[in-house]
């Protein structure tokens, strides 16, 4: 018997199966989409408070996730360069 866990994760993998064909597609669409979650959580918290000074607080406590998104895409990005170019040299990595 699959638990709702193996169901999910069953249902999260098909729905992504298409873009994993195209990883640098699959990779700038999640770091789109970290990027407009940040920016809609800003301006949610702006919406909602007269407060300017949580605003600022917000977007910089937040500001490492867009980064870690971002470096997880230069560095993916990189791999997959540095193994294409091994790959047309003939040397092995």
């Amino acid at each position: 018997m699959k638990t709702l866990f193996d169901r999910v994760t069953a249902t999260g993998a098909a729905a992504v199966a298409p873009l994993k064909n195209y990883p640098l597609l699959y990779r700038s669409l999640g770091l789109a989409l970290s990027l407009v979650l940040y920016i809609t959580g800003v301006l949610l918290v702006d919406a909602l408070t007269s407060i300017g000074f949580l605003v600022v607080l917000t977007a910089i406590y937040f500001l490492p996730a867009l980064l870690r998104a971002w470096l997880l895409f230069y560095w993916q990005l990189r791999d997959e360069v540095a193994a294409w170019r091994g790959r047309r040299s003939g040397k092995a990595f």
